[in-house]
């Protein structure tokens, strides 16, 4: 049975944090404007991480115990009610969270050789999501680093990482759906929902994420920010108003708010 479709979340600096709402995502941005030579970005995308979860959780950054299942998928022993997950790419990250609701995030930055995505596509796709590359060959870099994103987000969602066939579900995204994308899988049945964006930092990235929800669940409703912590001198729970500039690219438009 299809869901009705979740509208498309704005973009804003958030800053503190949104509440986290039953029944409501969080999503955050932030890009490293500063280089740490001492730091990787992955590094530094983990040091975000247990800051917003101790923000989440009231407690000291020190004390956020982060445990993987044996598929890879983080959780927090102590705080199961709160779920989670992170993606990075170049100089970026993303956040998702979500009380109860398994969530998944991917950010993948729009790069690499057309015909290399081909052959990937061919190989592990979906046939449907094949056709819909081959819809806008001018694009195709675009679009397969977005249907990539979405499928990535949506098996972190799951926990099952790329143990689960890619071609075993599929998800495009509707045309006049503004941001947001069914997930299918063979018999044709609706399982879930994915948003997707686009983003301009230094470089253009693709955006992905979404929640797994039970058979009588209702869509959850999401909010997208840009946050930014402190980057040399952080302390615990304190944030500053991000100064990022936010240029969207092409498909979908999501509007911004300030």
């Amino acid at each position: 049975m299809s869901r009705p479709v979740a509208k498309s979340p704005s973009i804003y600096r958030c800053n503190p944090l949104p509440e986290l709402i039953e029944g409501r995502g969080v999503c955050l941005l932030q890009h490293f404007k500063d280089a740490l030579p001492e730091m990787t970005v992955r590094q530094r995308a983990q040091r975000w991480l247990h800051q917003v979860l101790a923000a989440y959780l009231a407690i000291p950054v020190d004390q956020v115990r982060i445990a993987r299942t044996s598929t890879g998928k983080p959780w927090l022993p102590e705080y199961t009610w709160l779920r989670f997950n992170l993606s990075h790419s170049a100089h970026s990250a993303a956040i998702a969270l979500c009380r109860e609701y398994e969530v998944g995030v991917d950010l993948e930055q729009i790069s690499g050789k057309v015909a290399v995505k081909k052959a990937i596509a061919q190989r592990f796709f979906h046939a449907d999501e094949q056709r819909w590359l081959a819809l806008d060959e001018a694009n195709y870099l675009t679009r397969f680093t977005q249907l990539w994103s979405m499928k990535e987000a949506w098996l972190k969602a799951r926990g099952t990482g790329l143990t689960q066939p890619l071609r075993s579900f599929c998800v495009i995204p509707q045309a006049g759906a503004s941001g947001v994308a069914q997930v299918m899988v063979a018999p044709p049945i609706s399982i879930g929902q994915i948003h997707y964006c686009q983003v301009q930092g230094e470089g253009r990235f693709c955006l992905a994420y979404g929640a797994i929800l039970g058979a009588q669940q209702p869509s959850v409703q999401w909010q997208l920010g840009y946050h930014q912590t402190e980057s040399r001198l952080f302390t615990p729970a304190v944030y500053e108003q991000s100064e990022v500039e936010i240029s969207l690219a092409k498909e979908p438009v999501v509007p911004v708010s300030t």
